[in-house]
C-alpha cells in the first residue's frame, strides 16, 4: 500500500479536494474496511488490532483520489492490500499479534512493549519502555532517550503530497522501569531468591516460571514444556553436564554426547578421542547421546511444545484445554495458498505454521562418520516420460 501511495503523482497533491472532505473519505474508507471484516470473519488481517488501520491513516496520499466516485475505487483498492499477504503468512503474524495482546506480558530487552507497557527485568539498571509512537515502542537500558529522529532509523512515512519522512520518537515513559538482571549479581548471596535462582555453574538467573509464553522463554537455561516454561534439565554445549548426565536437544546440543574430563568437569560433544583431540580427558561417557528431533511437529501430532508444523499446509492450532496440535488449514500450492476450515469444535487459536526445507548442519571437522555410503533415489511419474530418463540414469550408473 505504501508503494501505491508513493506512486500517486505529485501533481495530485496540488489539485486534490479540500482537507477536510479528503479526511471524510479516508474516514469513510476505514468504515468501508470495518464493515467487511464484519460480514467476512475470514479476513484475518483485520482482526489484528486498531493499529494497523491507524496505519492507513499516515498514508494520506491515498485520499488524492479525492471525490466520492473514487471512494469506491479506494475502498477496493484498500481491500486489496488488506489481504494482499498469503493466508499462511497473515495466519502467523496475526495469531502472534492476537496472542501478545490478550496476555500483555512484559517484554525482553529489544522487543516491541507498546501494548503490554512493561519491560522484564535486564540490564543493570533494569529496563525501560520507550515510545516511538502510538503503534511502537522498545525496552532498553538508556537512562534517557532524545525525542526526534534517530540515528540509522529508516522507516517512516508519506505525505499527501509524495514526500517521505522518517519516523521520529516521541520518547514516552511507558511504565515504570523494571529491575536490574539477575545476571548483574556476581555472588550467591546478593542473588534475590524472589526473581532469581542461582545455578551451580556460578551465575545468578531469572527464574523461568516468570515467562509466560514459549518465545519469551530465554534458552539460557531454560526450556518449554508444551505448558509452561521450565528450567533445562539438561546440559547446553560449553556447560557442565557433570550432574545432569544429558545434553539439551532444545538449546543446540541435539546429537551431542556428554563426556567427562575429569572428576570436577564434563561438558556436551560430538565426540570425544583423548589421544588426539582431547588429550588428557577420560572422555568417559555420562548417561546416553540425545537424539535429534525434528524442529516441528508433524500432521496430527501435538505442537504444544514446537509451535510449528512439518507438513505444508498445516498449522499448530488449538483444539481445546487438553489438546493443541497440527492440522490443515491451507490448500498450498506453488503460486496460491487456500484456506481450509478447521474441523468442527476446534477453539482455533493458531500459535504457528509450518516450517520449509532447512539445511541440517554438517558433521563437526574430524568427527568420526556413521558410514561413508550414499544411495541416490529417483521418484518418477509411472508411464511418463521419467520412465526414459530413469532408464538413460541406470545406463550410465548416474543419479
Amino acid at each position: 500500500c505504501r508503494a501505491m501511495a508513493g506512486m500517486i503523482p505529485a501533481g495530485l497533491g496540488e489539485s486534490r479536494p479540500d482537507i477536510e472532505a479528503a479526511a471524510q473519505a479516508e474516514a469513510a474508507l476505514l468504515d468501508v474496511a470495518q464493515e467487511l471484516h464484519a460480514t467476512d470473519s475470514s479476513d484475518d488481517v483485520l482482526q489484528v488490532p486498531s493499529a494497523r488501520m491507524r496505519r492507513h491513516r499516515q498514508r494520506s496520499a491515498w485520499v488524492a483520489f479525492g471525490a466520492s466516485a473514487a471512494l469506491v475505487g479506494v475502498a477496493a483498492v484498500g481491500r486489496f492490500c488488506l489481504r494482499s499477504r498469503s493466508p499462511a503468512a497473515a495466519s502467523a503474524a496475526d495469531s502472534q499479534v492476537l496472542t501478545a495482546v490478550a496476555q500483555a506480558a512484559c517484554v525482553a530487552e529489544g522487543q516491541d512493549c507498546h501494548v503490554s507497557k512493561c519491560c522484564l527485568d535486564g540490564g543493570k539498571s533494569g529496563l525501560q519502555c520507550w515510545a516511538k509512537n502510538d503503534f511502537y515502542a522498545t525496552c532498553v537500558s538508556n537512562e534517557t532517550c532524545k525525542e526526534g529522529v534517530h540515528p540509522g532509523e529508516t522507516h517512516g512515512t508519506y505525505d499527501q503530497y509524495g514526500k517521505f519522512h522518517l519516523d521520529a520518537w516521541s520518547c514516552k515513559k511507558l511504565g515504570k522501569r523494571s529491575l536490574p538482571g539477575c545476571s548483574t549479581y556476581d555472588k550467591e548471596e546478593d542473588c534475590p531468591e524472589a526473581r532469581c535462582d542461582w545455578f551451580h555453574t556460578g551465575k545468578c538467573m531469572a527464574k523461568c516460571t516468570q515467562f509466560g509464553s514459549k518465545d519469551a522463554c530465554p534458552q539460557t537455561h531454560c526450556v518449554w514444556d508444551g505448558a509452561k516454561c521450565a528450567v533445562d534439565p539438561c546440559s547446553a554445549s560449553g556447560e557442565d553436564c557433570s550432574s545432569t548426565k544429558c545434553c539439551s536437544g532444545s538449546r543446540g546440543a541435539a546429537g551431542q554426547q556428554c563426556f567427562q574430563k575429569g572428576k570436577y568437569w564434563a561438558t556436551c560433544m560430538d565426540f570425544c578421542d583423548s589421544n588426539v583431540t582431547q588429550k588428557g580427558w577420560s572422555c568417559k561417557k555420562l548417561g546416553e547421546r540425545t537424539r535429534f528431533e525434528a524442529p516441528c511437529s508433524w500432521a496430527g501430532q501435538s505442537c504444544s511444545k514446537t509451535h510449528c508444523c512439518s507438513n505444508q499446509g498445516f498449522s499448530c492450532v488449538v483444539k481445546d484445554d487438553a489438546y493443541t496440535g497440527c492440522v490443515k488449514t491451507n490448500q498450498h500450492t506453488t503460486w496460491v495458498d487456500q484456506p481450509v476450515p478447521l474441523p468442527a469444535g476446534w477453539e482455533g487459536t493458531r500459535l504457528g505454521g509450518w516450517k520449509s526445507e532447512y539445511q541440517v548442519a554438517a558433521a563437526a571437522p574430524g568427527a568420526p562418520m556413521a558410514g561413508t555410503s550414499f544411495f541416490c533415489f529417483m521418484a518418477i511419474l509411472p508411464k511418463s516420460n521419467e520412465e526414459a530418463l530413469m532408464a538413460v540414469a541406470k545406463k550410465n550408473n548416474a543419479g
